[in-house]
């Protein structure tokens, strides 16, 4: 067997590379292969449901964090968020933002205004889900989490995590630039 040693690949003719059918190139560590556009790698967290109960006004976490260790400093984070928020409310209506950052940083990755009810004494529960994206800047550990708080002058109690059968996820998947 002989190995073939060069910085660049180049077509005689065209612009295709063609790997012939039933042959493969394979990398033999985990950063070997690279392509904008293709994840590198994925983390996740859950976060079961409990009878936590706030009523912050200004934010607070949720308990929902997951860590990444970006693999390049120009890579890019898809944050993606589904959190199910219970609020109640003893008068005309409620609302509560909710967000989700990298703690390091405090970005903003992700945040919404959701109305929690509309009706007297009422239990509502909110999918509180979303996605967005970070951009890195050096390949040191990620934390993301999410927070809520209430909205400016509304009534209610937030319940972040409420019911047992809800389970809070967070994906986060680093993109190759």
């Amino acid at each position: 067997m002989s190995t073939l040693f060069v910085n660049n690949l180049n077509t005689a003719s065209g612009t295709t590379i063609t790997v012939p059918t039933g042959k493969q190139i394979i990398g033999t560590d985990t950063n070997s292969i690279k392509a904008p556009g293709m994840v590198i790698q994925m983390q996740s967290s859950t976060l079961g449901g409990s009878s936590t109960q706030s009523s912050p006004t200004s934010f607070t976490d949720t308990g929902l964090t997951c860590n990444i260790t970006p693999k390049y400093s120009n890579s890019k984070i898809l944050v993606i968020v589904h959190h199910v928020i219970s609020v109640t409310t003893g008068g005309s209506h409620s609302r509560f933002d909710f967000r989700c950052i990298e703690s390091g940083s405090s970005t903003e990755v992700y945040r919404m205004d959701y109305h929690g009810t509309d009706g007297a004494s009422a239990n509502t529960q909110r999918n509180a889900s979303g996605s967005g994206v970070f951009t890195c800047s050096n390949t040191n550990q990620l934390t993301f989490k999410t927070q809520v708080q209430k909205a400016n002058g509304t009534e209610g109690t937030i319940y972040p995590n409420w019911y047992a059968e809800s389970i809070q996820t967070m994906q986060l998947l680093e993109i190759a630039q």
